[in-house]
């Protein structure tokens, strides 16, 4: 965009034409004309200008001469630019000349100068200030007088009509000026808007190209998420959260932040949770309402940190859900296996033969005597034995051997030991003591 303070005669005005001008305005007029910019030199030298102004090319081929008709020029260009009327003056040699301003608003650009003319007879008082004013210029006294001879002689209202015609012609090339100024402005901000445009189209393909670049490469840790999914099963809440905040980490940084992939994502993770939950032993109609509910939510969420608020929240209740149901199905299993405990504790029973018989593992069944009773299975079997051998010691007459026998104890040594251990007091004692 131009700066009005920095404008140059050359970005508002096409010089060609102006030059072109300036030469029909000379063979119009049989007067010479120049045009000199703001600082006084000579912009436009038009080439007719010296052969319709001889006595002027004589002074300027003289150095001294020369800056003499720049600082006439420059003066009366300001002059008029001042008064914003055409100026008529008498240069430094005595003649008469005129001068029109280029305006652009209120700035100077410079000047069209026009002369230089007599207003009255060529005489030896005219021809005497003539050669009085340039003795000072190394200059042939003969050639001035012959080259003033051949200089116009104009009236006052030929003078004024001429300068008139100037300000209009320096007026018009200012208007063109301005013309040309206000086309280049808009197509400076044209093209400004345009590069902005092309900007912003290019630094979008580039950020839809990190993303497909990011998308290509992408690597979803599927592995990861298969065990999630065995933890939400199991019912192990710890372990499946934390893959869980593993697992979402990955998703947010191999999505680049775009919430409708990463939200397309987390749904996915949803149905699989939910899946993995009924396998669990979650009731499939109670969580097809919650998926409804959280599938709901999750169209309405338009911002990262509403949609990581919800995943939290939904995976915890799936967790939360899916770990009751865990409750509810180990409260049976542990009440079968210890129906069967107390139906054969007398018999030689081992950790197999019960998980066995509530269709789990010998592993499982341990985790569950200790997570949910807090003891082993061989306690709890132990304290079962020793509440049975307690109630025949005190209502039978049985033999201690016979006892250890019938509460599942084929040592009567051991037996003995045991009982000790876990009431204090030996079998005989303990009948003794009753």
């Amino acid at each position: 965009m131009l700066n009005i303070d920095d404008i140059d005669i050359e970005q508002v005005i096409d010089i060609p034409v102006m030059e072109k001008l300036l030469n029909s305005f000379i063979l119009a007029t049989d007067l010479g004309t120049i045009f000199l910019d703001k600082q006084g030199e000579f912009k436009i030298v038009p080439q007719n200008y010296y052969k319709k102004c001889e006595f002027c090319k004589i002074i300027q081929d003289t150095e001294k001469g020369k800056d003499r008709c720049k600082a006439s020029m420059l003066k009366a260009g300001k002059q008029a630019a001042e008064l914003g009327e055409p100026y008529i003056y008498r240069c430094h040699a005595g003649l008469i000349e005129f001068s029109a301003p280029i305006m652009f608003k209120d700035y100077y650009l410079g000047s069209v100068s026009c002369g230089p003319v007599w207003m009255w007879e060529w005489d030896e008082l005219a021809i005497k200030e003539l050669l009085d004013r340039s003795k000072d210029l190394d200059i042939s006294r003969e050639s001035l007088i012959v080259a003033s001879r051949n200089l116009k002689v104009l009236s006052s209202k030929n003078v004024q009509a001429a300068a008139d015609l100037l300000f209009v012609t320096a007026n018009h090339i200012a208007q063109t000026g301005m013309l040309v100024l206000k086309h280049r402005k808009e197509l400076n901000e044209q093209q400004a808007k345009l590069a902005e445009a092309v900007f912003e189209r290019k630094k979008a393909e580039e950020t839809l190209k990190v993303l497909e670049r990011k998308a290509v490469g992408c690597e979803y840790p599927i592995e990861k998420e298969k065990e999630l999914l065995n933890m939400v099963r199991i019912g192990d809440r710890i372990s499946a959260k934390a893959i869980l905040n593993d697992l979402l980490g990955s998703i947010f940084f191999e999505m680049a932040g775009n919430l409708e992939v990463i939200k397309a994502r987390m749904l996915e993770l949803l149905v699989g949770i939910s899946r993995a939950a009924v396998e669990g032993g979650a009731k499939l109609e109670k969580l097809l309402g919650m998926n409804y509910n959280f599938i709901s939510e999750l169209s309405n969420i338009d911002s990262f940190e509403l949609l990581c608020q919800w995943i939290v929240k939904v995976l915890d209740i799936f967790l939360d859900t899916v770990y009751e149901t865990r409750n509810v199905k180990n409260a049976k299993i542990l009440s079968d296996a210890l129906d069967f405990i107390n139906e054969n504790y007398n018999t030689d029973l081992s950790l197999d033969k019960v998980a066995q018989s509530v269709f789990i593992s010998p592993y499982y069944l341990s985790h569950l005597f200790k997570e949910e009773l807090n003891i082993t299975f061989v306690e709890y079997l132990t304290s079962v034995r020793i509440e049975n051998a307690k109630k025949l010691l005190d209502s039978t007459p049985l033999s201690i051997v016979a006892i250890a026998y019938e509460v599942g104890y084929e040592d009567a040594s051991y037996f003995s030991k045991v009982f000790k251990k876990t009431v204090g007091l030996s079998p005989s004692q303990f009948r003794k003591g009753l």
